[in-house]
């Protein structure tokens, strides 16, 4: 039997592209799979177009992000209630290809495989591709020490194992990155896989959680310092199982 699949999914003032989103994720989930959602309270309509989904497909469950607003404990948020045995990051306004998720669970057949990331093409608010291959631009890699120099995925096109909640949760990081913290954690229990095919249409705009500029060198760094010493601290405070 497939593995149960948990998507975990961050919302805030997502009302204009978040159907498109659901509609291409739903597709392709089972009826024992989930879709998570994490609510930020917004300013548009995004709660009353959620309500309307969770009333009809009771795959989908949301909840309110009680802890601290942001996009961060926002996934955090969502992660806490995913009970599938693979749970996949997903943003508010992408597109995910009909296939990405039998191509990502093939990977996890590999049992050392606890965090896989595949490619995905940059689109504009309209969906039409401005560059086919964010790993091209990043040099996507799948080396913990090349990607604390330099992230070279995006959390959207990030999926893990349950069982790595246990050092996963609570994510160090508060305002971003918890795609990087996701990533090197696990690469630190197991074996990271990568795909070298664009699975979503990741679409760039002006409120993308996603910076189009790259951060503040200040920035840059004390996000690496927080995620390596939190590497080390979870990495001998919780035993490999």
């Amino acid at each position: 039997m497939r593995k149960k699949v948990s998507v975990a999914m961050a919302v805030y003032n997502g009302e204009k592209y978040l159907k498109e989103q659901i509609d291409s994720i739903t597709c392709q989930l089972l009826p024992q799979d989930e879709l998570v959602i994490s609510y930020d309270n917004s300013t548009d309509n995004s709660l009353n177009l959620i309500k309307k989904y969770t009333s009809k497909d009771h795959r989908i469950r949301y909840y309110k992000n009680e802890i601290i607003p942001g996009v961060v404990k926002n996934f955090e948020n969502a992660v806490t209630y995913c009970t599938g045995e693979i749970i996949f990051y997903s943003d508010q306004d992408d597109v995910w290809m009909p296939d990405k998720i039998e191509k990502v669970l093939n990977k996890f057949e590999d049992p050392k495989v606890t965090v896989v990331i595949h490619d995905s093409s940059l689109t504009d608010e309209e969906l039409n591709i401005t560059h086919p291959s964010t790993f091209k631009l990043r040099n996507g890699n799948t080396n913990l020490f090349k990607n604390l120099i330099r992230l070279s995925y995006i959390g959207c096109c990030l999926a893990f194992r349950s069982e790595m909640k246990r050092v996963v949760l609570p994510i160090p990081t508060i305002y971003r990155s918890h795609d990087w913290w996701t990533g090197s954690i696990c690469s630190c229990y197991g074996k990271m896989e990568k795909i070298d095919e664009a699975l979503i249409l990741h679409r760039l705009h002006d409120n993308n959680a996603t910076p189009v500029k790259r951060p503040s060198l200040r920035y840059q760094l004390s996000v690496r310092w927080i995620i390596i010493i939190n590497l080390i601290i979870r990495r001998y405070t919780h035993k490999k199982k």
